[in-house]
């Protein structure tokens, strides 16, 4: 079956509008020839009516196809009459009035949320990503895109101008509002006796392992030939060196334990102290804001620094970019497995499904205000642009074939408001007489 394109069923419904108008008129005709030619005496009345019927729509045909040919084309060409030619004649105001349509209907705070509620996007998407055929193309477009990013970066003038903008980032911070906001964070609530711990606890642990003794006995040992040379060839040192890495973790893993069972340790005390101290010179102290300041300036312009970083992120880059392009990419792999994971998750919890759609609902009514200035102004800037002829035909393309039928509800409209005048000018003569 042929599907008919926009301007062939745009030509089909201007057709089927011109046979109606073209039956009026011939109609019409008629009854007018036979009422001067006097044929058909009999039948008068079936005359008149058909006449005025025929007039009635013949009048309402040639006004709507006025109307609606006037949307898009001068009246006549050469010469039009005013309020011709309304779509090319008011292109700014119907820019401006779409635009604003668009805002005000499709991007509102309120249409947004219902929108994104009535379509629970965390199930949906959940849902989504459970196929494996699914999460596996998200993953690709999201490895594709990390590599167009990656691509773009080791570009010359791009990565010189991020490594300008971070150079300057780094000069202009200031770092000491935001290490003092840091160590306020971890003094909050003892946190930074918890850090304590773990820092402890990690070191008791390594200390207890036998490399650890293995490396401080290897240390003794060399202390003892080099700084004691002549005392070490009567000794055994290594023995020595042994007893004594035993000795000194033993010491330090009960230093260790003790700093844990007491939380009023001498040592838990200096550090409380020292965190307050270097807390109130971050404050208050001018020397400190110079010292931050000199490090801050240091970073900026270690060079030695700078290129080492950035051999590293080039491998990095180049490592991350090989494993995109390889088939088998574990990159990928894993952002499939987390993204369907994720999903299930979504799916078998509906507290997380909850905070999802509400998070998602509150991003969508404040993004789109935000984009919609953008969006409207698009609109608007794209139909000015347009040329107005064009302009004209596309919208007639898109929305003639519907107005036609205006011109065709306008003719049998016509056409039965006649009869029924006909109808009260037969029922006034009649009482009249």
């Amino acid at each position: 079956m042929h599907l008919m394109t926009k301007p062939e069923q745009l030509a089909r419904a201007k057709r089927q509008a011109l046979y109606c108008l073209l039956m009026a008129a011939a109609l019409f005709i008629a009854t007018t020839v036979i009422e001067y030619r006097h044929v058909a005496q009999a039948y008068s009345t079936w005359v008149g009516l058909v006449k005025m019927i025929s007039e009635a729509a013949l009048v309402g045909g040639l006004a709507d196809w006025f109307a609606v040919t006037a949307l898009f084309k001068p009246i006549p060409p050469r010469f039009p009459i005013p309020h011709t030619n309304i779509v090319a004649a008011n292109k700014a105001s119907i820019a401006a009035n779409l635009s604003g349509f668009v805002k005000d209907k499709f991007f509102n705070s309120q249409a947004i949320a219902r929108l994104v509620s009535e379509s629970d996007p965390a199930r949906t998407t959940a849902r989504w990503l459970k196929s494996a055929n699914n999460s596996q193309h998200a993953a690709r477009v999201m490895g594709d895109s990390l590599g167009g990013a990656l691509t773009m970066l080791s570009d010359g003038p791009v990565l010189n101008l991020v490594a300008d903008n971070l150079r300057k980032f780094l000069v202009t911070l200031d770092l000491k509002p935001l290490v003092t906001g840091t160590l306020q964070a971890l003094t909050r609530e003892n946190r930074h006796q918890q850090v304590l711990d773990q820092v402890i606890n990690q070191a008791a642990r390594l200390l207890q392992r036998p490399g650890a003794q293995a490396f401080i006995a290897a240390r003794l040992h060399r202390w003892l030939k080099t700084e004691h040379s002549t005392l070490e060839k009567f000794l055994p040192s290594e023995w020595i060196s042994e007893r004594g890495a035993q000795v000194a973790t033993k010491a330090i893993i009960s230093t260790i334990e003790d700093i844990n069972d007491n939380p009023d340790h001498v040592l838990r005390k200096r550090f409380d102290h020292y965190v307050a101290v270097m807390l109130q010179k971050l404050e208050n102290d001018p020397d400190m804001a110079t010292r931050l300041a000199g490090f801050q300036q240091s970073l900026a312009s270690n060079q030695t620094l700078h290129t080492y970083l950035g051999k590293v992120l080039d491998d990095l880059r180049v490592y991350i970019q090989q494993d995109l392009r390889a088939d088998d990419s574990q990159l990928r792999q894993h952002l499939t497995r987390m993204l369907q994971d994720s999903g299930q998750r979504i799916l078998d919890e509906n507290t997380l499904a909850e905070s999802v759609n509400r998070y998602i609902t509150g991003a969508a009514t404040y993004v789109a205000p935000q984009a919609s200035d953008f969006l409207t102004n698009h609109i608007r800037s794209t139909i000015e642009n347009w040329d107005e002829q064009e302009m004209s035909e596309q919208i007639e393309l898109n929305i003639g074939k519907d107005l036609q039928k205006v011109r065709i509800n306008g003719t049998l409209v016509g056409g039965l408001i006649g009869g029924i005048l006909f109808g009260l000018e037969q029922l006034v003569s009649l009482f009249s007489l």
